[in-house]
């Protein structure tokens, strides 16, 4: 069991975590608020049964994903000639739902390298069309203007927040075809342009939920491209059609995700997400820029995520140590991908402004006594 606040002078900060905090990039928590909510829908929702067994047949269920469609669209300004869909497995299966739906009989798209998920995606559209690679991007984003798209390109595909990496696309890039963009890790966290963007998708264990349901936003015009022989639960323009209840829909995370959705609404909108994400990822970068080389990040100032800063020890045989004594401290999960290594910390919406101060606090006290 962890035990918190053991390291020296770490107390005060710790005094309100009994259970520690975790920063895991993976999944974000749910505000307590939102996970009590949860659990008494699990034992009764709006006067009925329990969530777990809602029918999707039912009216109440049409109700709760209109509602949460409503409260997706308000939030991001979701202009009407988009789809709003809620689709199951993770941002991977979109990894093939994606070049399936668009590159119809143009057989070819553009993909930026930003890192491992990126190249993830790149490498499941290989197995379906030509893939070329429009530009690298692995310590900046270069200006579009020079990315390398031929012109008949269905799309142009961005991950815009590198999880593993700790890279983020400050905007999105306008281009003269569709931008199509895994926005997993920082949908919510600011405002989108869709005059930028054709496709969006999100699985929603980070930001707004749990896992197994991915929003996917897509533009009507693209509907209708899928290449024969893409199973219907694949096909966007199916599930448009069948109002995403084309197979039984993933009930309980459609449900976890109204919750937070309405919180992040009650608690000031996407604007309010945006200012979190950057007072919260500068305090982290504060001390990593004041640590004289101690702490080192890969992307340059500008490119560096609001959402998930990695990061790195001048002196790697420093990282067990750091993770022995953050474990100590109630700071866990701050691993880095096992493909990548180094550190990471996950400021999902969902983490207290409290976890972040203690994780600013530990960085200052390690670099105190270790550096």
């Amino acid at each position: 069991m962890v035990q918190p606040c053991s390291v020296e002078g770490l107390c005060a900060t710790h005094a309100a975590c009994p259970g520690g905090w975790s920063f895991s990039a993976a999944a974000g928590p749910l505000p307590a608020e939102v996970a009590d909510e949860v659990a008494e829908a699990c034992r009764a929702w709006r006067g009925g049964g329990s969530i777990l067994s809602l029918p999707f047949t039912a009216a109440a269920y049409r109700e709760l994903q209109e509602e949460t469609e409503s409260c997706l669209r308000r939030l991001l300004e979701v202009p009407g000639h988009f789809r709003v869909l809620f689709l199951h497995g993770g941002a991977t299966t979109q990894f093939a739902a994606v070049p399936l739906n668009l590159l119809g009989a143009r057989r070819g798209a553009s993909y930026v390298d930003s890192g491992h998920w990126s190249r993830r995606a790149i490498r499941e559209a290989w197995r379906y069309g030509d893939v070329r690679i429009a530009a690298s991007a692995l310590e900046r984003v270069p200006d579009p203007a020079g990315w390398h798209i031929p012109a008949r390109a269905a799309y142009c595909h961005i991950t815009t927040n590198e999880t593993a990496d700790g890279l983020q696309f400050a905007e999105l890039p306008r281009l003269a075809v569709p931008l199509a963009a895994d926005m997993t890790s920082d949908l919510l966290t600011r405002r989108l342009d869709f005059s930028r963007l054709a496709l969006g998708y999100a699985a929603t264990q980070k930001v707004i939920g749990v896992p197994g349901l991915t929003v996917v936003i897509v533009r009507e015009d693209l509907l209708g491209r899928a290449r024969p022989g893409t199973p219907r639960t694949f096909d966007f323009s199916a599930q448009a059609e069948a109002a995403s209840r084309l197979a039984t829909p993933p009930v309980f995370p459609v449900f976890v995700a109204h919750r937070m959705l309405h919180r992040i609404e009650r608690e000031g909108g996407v604007a309010a997400m945006a200012a979190a994400a950057a007072r919260r990822s500068a305090a982290v970068y504060r001390v990593i820029d004041g640590s004289g080389g101690f702490y080192r990040t890969a992307a340059a100032p500008g490119f560096r995520s609001r959402v998930t800063p990695c990061f790195r020890l001048a002196d790697e045989a420093l990282t067990a140590r750091f993770m022995e004594e953050a474990e100590a401290a109630g700071l866990r999960d701050l691993r880095g991908h096992p493909q990548v290594g180094g550190i990471r910390a996950g400021l999902y919406p969902g983490l207290p402004d409290v976890a972040v101060e203690a994780l600013v606090s530990f960085l200052d006290d390690f670099l105190r006594r270790r550096g």
